[in-house]
């Protein structure tokens, strides 16, 4: 019992030193422009889910000589579910429930400042939810989102995101996102 807490406190003294040394330094701000497809998570009212889009902004600060980021989003994100079935007049009937974010988010980035970097993070703030388009089932209101997300950078400058921008009945979807990043790439060192 003794000698695996000795190789545990070993471990956990290393494992630092050799995390920070493989760290890329990175400049601190980078900003984002995105745009995606989004898929409603649950049923509306008998709805059948049907494929709408998001798109917004990020501006994100990197912690130096870490891993991890954090930043503001501010993103519009729909989730769109059709009605046809309800009625048997062959009409093309859907709703859109629209969600305006402003939430503050952090990831953690696995490969920060490398061609190929998955990260991980999540987003919370508030979420300004209405009706657009076709209004069968009119709600609107102000909640809470909680956004995990999953992705990876790809050259520096391409970004790809999967996330879940829970906030209300209705309003919570899964996006899938494609991303321009300017920023955050490796530091150019002077000796």
């Amino acid at each position: 019992m003794n000698r695996i807490v000795y190789y545990l406190m070993v471990l956990a003294l290393v494992m630092p030193i050799s995390v920070t040394a493989s760290e890329l330094l990175v400049q601190r701000f980078e900003g984002e422009i995105f745009g995606g497809l989004t898929l409603p998570l649950e049923s509306y009212h008998r709805s059948n889910t049907q494929i709408s889009g998001a798109f917004g902004i990020e501006g994100r600060y990197n912690f130096p000589n870490t891993k991890w980021d954090c930043g503001l989003m501010i993103a519009l994100s729909t989730a769109r579910h059709g009605y046809n079935h309800l009625y048997s007049d062959n009409y093309d009937r859907w709703q859109t429930n629209r969600t305006l974010s402003f939430a503050a988010l952090t990831n953690y980035n696995i490969r920060q400042g490398r061609i190929f970097n998955p990260f991980f993070g999540c987003a919370l703030g508030v979420a300004f939810n209405d009706v657009v388009g076709d209004r069968y089932f009119p709600s609107k209101g102000v909640s809470m989102l909680f956004a995990p997300r999953v992705g990876v950078e790809i050259i520096r400058h391409i970004r790809i995101t999967g996330q879940f921008n829970i906030c209300r009945k209705g309003y919570n979807n899964f996006s899938i996102a494609v991303g321009f990043v300017l920023g955050g790439r490796p530091k150019k060192i002077h000796k």
